[in-house]
């Protein structure tokens, strides 16, 4: 060995280093310093592929692979020459093959296998490539290593391969999943199939007890809840069935918590395979959280709503059988039933009568309420059991691979339509005084206005290589709005197309970079929301599961506020003007946008509409609350009190009579469970200023649902503990979120009683307060300084005005 390394210190030939790379498969340490230190600088660059190969293999072993993570990371961190730093760079990118697991783990001790582990499985390597990427602002050109998502991917492959050579990577198997929600996805993006899920199985049968409890929780939680659909549950429950014992009541708990009626349709077929008792103990420990008054008060209606659900489905599955029957006389369903009938909340009221009617159904006793021909909002929580049928692995797995499994998003859909037949050429000369004696030019192509709501789809989904793409684009935008409007009332025309139009609105991008783009995009999204309310349940679906850019998504959230502030009556300017007669002209619309990557989506108008309320809200409070602050932050009592604006609620009547039925159950809530059934909202550096104006859009839909919408106070109710949860997390640096909150919550105290607060909410309210008090001196904006001063003072009159009210309720004399 010694001589080897001589002769690579000495400059050696190609033919030479190729010599000793074949003497050797699993290379000293020595070895491989002199194969860093020397021959990686002096010939790397001049090996052919053949050595090239041999040389990598040298370097895809636990001493190799090691030492050159070392060397990189230690020359990218001294002013080293950055030629031979790249060099190695490379080299090192270039080892991330599907060679590299079996060259590394092949004939490893137990000791080596944790080493391996710890550079190649739990990141390091990701890790260095990606830290000197970014230091020196290189390319990384193995696209497995661009990213944690392809690098998991690439991880999950690896582990395949090494199962299907009949060792055990199980080490490996945890590391990838405990990586990251991403890496776990994509774990079972590769293991969720016929071939390799026994793999997984195996893995997961060698584990300890509570191991497998965790893991199968988050299979469920992350990856199944993507999948499942209604479509696809008999299939999947027939995989997942032999976890039925590693489901325990906190997996049931987490299940509840992402309100997700497919998931929850197959975890109760999943726990129906418990034994009888087992059964039992499930029933009865959802049914004691139901009944507690505590859940009822604090829980949010999408939790209950999905708590009732799990429920029903699983008592669906114990029809006439004892226990059941039980029920009927049990105490704690009972106790349930009447805490939930003596509830405010209609919405919660109406839970109790769900259950307490399907319970005598079940029971063969007749119904109390008659549910069924109550027509209340939560009738959909009766869907009836998917009927299981018992499939082998292999007609489990068929059956799943024939379902339709894709995204919720549908892709935008191009009508194709003989567009060219329907464009007809006219003489423009007496429009376009430029052209008048300019013979060369070419005549312009007249794009006839869209007669049809397909029209629109066909225009705006043009080919941009399409000569007219550009004028067909642009008639589609201008036309949408009154072609909208025009059309809703005859037939239902809009309504078969608008899923598949706002779906289309929603992709479309700025390809020809008109300065007026934004505007018109959003007024048609406002335009097939108004025309027909329906499309939000499918609309909130695409925020909740589509690959949307933060653009994207405030346009959702900004159409949805201005679509219910048309529907309230309350005109917009930017929306009034869209469906006049004639489009209104370009020059009157705004000639700035924001920065390009993150676009407004319709910010500023909600911006604007969110100070206008401000300034009602406010008044004179802020700048007086100001002038009484002392130290830290606290309040001291003053004499005169905030005069309640006259103009923040809107005076107009709403353009259509279920206005006030429908803003809690087309928008408010649909929009709201957006956060539970994707367990908050994160899409990442971008968070908290989507966060912030999806905040500011649940604001403004609870003031036009004042005064009249029979749900208010539980849109109030859901407000606040989403407020509050926010709050728990919130920083100072997350400015425009703070701002959406005590907005928010300053139009609740001007929108309902204070004594109805303090009655039912005095928990959250001194949350608030509280955090109020510890924060208000690190807000660095002045404005939103004030708003918080005025929302601290007008929760200082609160607590003093019903002082005696809170100290009754603390003896419970209410």
């Amino acid at each position: 060995m010694n001589n080897d390394i001589e002769l690579l210190k000495s400059y050696p030939g190609v033919s030479q280093v190729e010599q000793v790379l074949d003497k050797y498969e699993y290379p000293p340490l020595p070895l491989i310093s002199a194969l860093l230190n020397y021959s990686i600088p002096q010939i790397y660059v001049s090996l052919p592929k053949t050595a090239e190969a041999k040389l990598r293999c040298m370097f895809q072993t636990l001493i190799g692979l090691g030492n050159l993570l070392a060397k990189v990371s230690t020359l990218s961190k001294v002013s080293a020459n950055d030629h031979e730093l790249k060099l190695y760079y490379n080299f090192l990118q270039s080892l991330a093959d599907e060679q590299l697991f079996t060259n590394i783990t092949k004939n490893r001790k137990p000791l080596e296998l944790r080493e391996v582990d710890k550079l190649v499985f739990k990141g390091k390597f990701l890790a260095i490539v990606n830290e000197v990427g970014i230091s020196k602002g290189w390319g990384i050109t193995n696209e497995v290593l661009k990213s944690s998502k392809s690098y998991a991917n690439y991880l999950s492959r690896g582990i395949s391969e090494l199962y299907r050579q009949n060792l055990q990577p199980d080490m490996f198997v945890l590391s990838v999943l405990n990586f990251g929600t991403e890496s776990f996805t994509e774990f079972f993006e590769v293991f969720f199939n016929f071939d390799k899920w026994k793999y997984f199985q195996e893995t997961l049968l060698r584990l300890k007890e509570f191991q497998r409890k965790g893991y199968i929780k988050k299979l469920l939680l992350i990856y199944i809840a993507r999948i499942v659909n209604e479509a696809n549950i008999v299939p999947i429950y027939n995989i997942l069935k032999f976890t039925c014992g590693y489901i325990d009541d906190n997996g049931i708990e987490s299940v509840v918590l992402r309100s997700n009626k497919s998931l929850t349709q197959l975890v109760a077929a999943i726990l129906s395979q418990k034994e009888g008792r087992n059964k039992d103990h499930v029933i009865l420990s959802q049914l004691q959280k139901w009944t507690d008054p505590t859940y009822i008060k604090n829980e949010p209606i999408t939790i209950q709503e999905s708590r009732t659900f799990l429920i029903l489905q699983l008592i669906s599955r114990r029809q006439d059988c004892e226990f059941l029957k039980g029920l009927t006389k049990n105490k704690i369903c009972l106790e349930g039933i009447s805490n939930h009938l003596q509830s405010f909340s209609e919405n919660v009221r109406s839970l109790g009568i769900i259950l307490a009617d399907r319970v005598c159904e079940l029971s063969g006793e007749d119904k109390i309420f008659k549910s069924a021909n109550l027509g209340h909002d939560f009738i959909e929580l009766l869907t009836p059991v998917v009927q299981l049928d018992d499939m082998n692995d292999d007609d489990a797995w068929k059956a799943l691979y024939q379902e339709d499994t894709e995204s919720l998003i549908p892709k935008p859909v191009n009508i194709n339509t003989t567009l060219n037949q329907n464009i007809t050429v006219k003489d423009t000369s007496d429009d376009d005084d430029d052209d008048d004696d300019d013979a060369s030019q070419p005549q312009k192509i007249k794009i006839p206005d869209p007669i049809y709501v397909k029209d629109l789809i066909s225009y705006i989904t043009v080919d941009t290589k399409n000569p007219q793409a550009y004028d067909m684009r642009r008639v589609a935008l201008m036309q949408g709005p009154t072609l909208l409007r025009q059309k809703f009332r005859h037939g239902s025309e809009v309504e078969f197309y608008s899923q598949d139009l706002l779906a289309n609105l929603i992709a479309l991008d700025n390809f020809y970079n008109d300065p007026d783009f934004d505007d018109l995009k959003l007024v048609n999204m406002v335009s097939v929301i108004v025309t027909n309310p329906n499309v939000t349940f499918y609309m909130f679906g695409l925020l909740l599961a589509g690959d949307y850019s933060l653009q994207q998504r405030m346009f959702i959230l900004s159409s949805t506020s201005l679509a219910a502030r048309e529907l309230r009556g309350i005109k917009d300017d930017i929306v009034s003007k869209s469906f006049t007669e004639k489009s209104f002209p370009t020059k009157q619309l705004p000639q700035r946008l924001h920065n390009k990557y993150i676009g407004q989506g319709g910010t500023k108008y909600m911006d604007q509409i969110e100070i206008g309320l401000q300034d009602s809200l406010m008044h004179q409070a802020s700048s007086d609350a100001q002038d009484q602050m002392l130290g830290k932050g606290k309040l001291v009592r003053i004499s005169r009190s905030l005069t309640r604006p006259k103009d923040v609620q809107p005076s107009e009547k709403p353009i259509i009579p279920n206005f006030y039925k429908i803003i809690g159950t087309n928008f408010f809530f649909p929009l709201l469970n957006v956060w539970y059934e994707s367990g908050s909202i994160d899409i990442g550096h971008y968070s908290p200023i989507f966060i912030a104006h999806y905040i500011k859009t649940l604001s403004l839909l609870l003031h036009v649902a004042y005064p009249s919408s029979t749900q208010l106070k539980d849109m109030i109710k859901e407000f606040l503990l989403l407020s509050c949860a926010v709050i728990r997390k919130v920083t100072l640096e997350e400015i425009q979120v703070i701002e959406s909150i005590l907005t928010g919550i300053l139009l609740i105290l001007e929108l309902i009683d204070a004594e109805f607060l303090v009655l039912n909410f005095n928990d959250e309210v001194v949350l608030v307060y509280n955090w109020l008090t510890m924060t208000w001196e690190g807000i660095i904006d002045n404005r939103i300084k004030s708003l918080a001063a005025g929302l601290l003072l007008k929760l200082q009159e609160v607590s003093k005005k019903f002082e005696r009210t809170l100290i009754d309720q603390d003896y419970g004399l209410y």
